[in-house]
């Protein structure tokens, strides 16, 4: 699907029950809400499931151990550019599809950058990226999302209509099962290898 955010902000503003835009940069309390909450918006519905097109598996690249870790962990790893969330943390050695998680954990250091702790060396992540390119994203987030914003825009634009905001929210949230099975639909893991031969090294 090719589509754009006007065109998603003007779903949003239908759901809502306003007019719409027709430009990012119009001086209309419809645009400049759906600009201050276009962001926040698309990093939560991003953050709901692990849409396959969002998700990227890389090696971890190793930085400093923040002090009074040490004695805790063995290694400490920077967070991949655009990473909106860390689903998993993996050994490189790992032999697919029996993948052994690896225990993490995230801190913070002092110039507030999130750093993932763990005891494996060469440690890859899966984590889903912030992809802000709307062209790349199917129909079920495109509704999805037009929802989302729909709900954190309705309270600026509506004022004292509780009632619609909530009816907004109630419609966000069924909205994600559908959308979550749809795109679970769309990948298949693969078959589980027999951990007896695995063991001694058979296919």
């Amino acid at each position: 699907m090719q589509t754009g955010k006007i065109l998603i902000w003007n779903m949003a503003l239908g759901y809502v029950g306003t007019r719409n835009i027709a430009s990012e940069t119009e001086a209309t309390p419809e645009a400049q809400q759906c600009a201050l909450y276009w962001d926040s918006a698309r990093r939560q519905a991003l953050r709901d499931y692990p849409w396959p097109w969002a998700q990227r598996r890389v090696s971890l690249p190793e930085t400093a151990m923040p002090e009074g870790y040490a004695n805790e962990w063995r290694y400490c790893y920077g967070l991949p550019a655009k990473c909106l969330k860390l689903h998993r943390v993996l050994p490189k050695s790992a032999v697919p599809p029996l993948v052994r998680r690896v225990p993490y954990r995230l801190v913070y250091n002092d110039e507030g950058a999130t750093l993932v702790l763990a005891q494996e060396e060469l440690a890859w992540a899966d984590y889903t990226i912030d992809v802000e390119d709307a062209t790349l994203w199917d129909d079920l987030f495109v509704g999805l999302i037009a929802r989302r914003l729909a709900c954190m825009i309705a309270v600026p634009l509506l004022k004292n209509n509780q009632a619609k905001v909530q009816e907004l929210e109630q419609l966000y949230r069924a909205a994600i099962p559908a959308a979550i099975e749809g795109a679970a639909s769309e990948q298949q893991d693969a078959l589980a290898q027999d951990s007896w031969l695995l063991s001694r090294g058979w296919e």
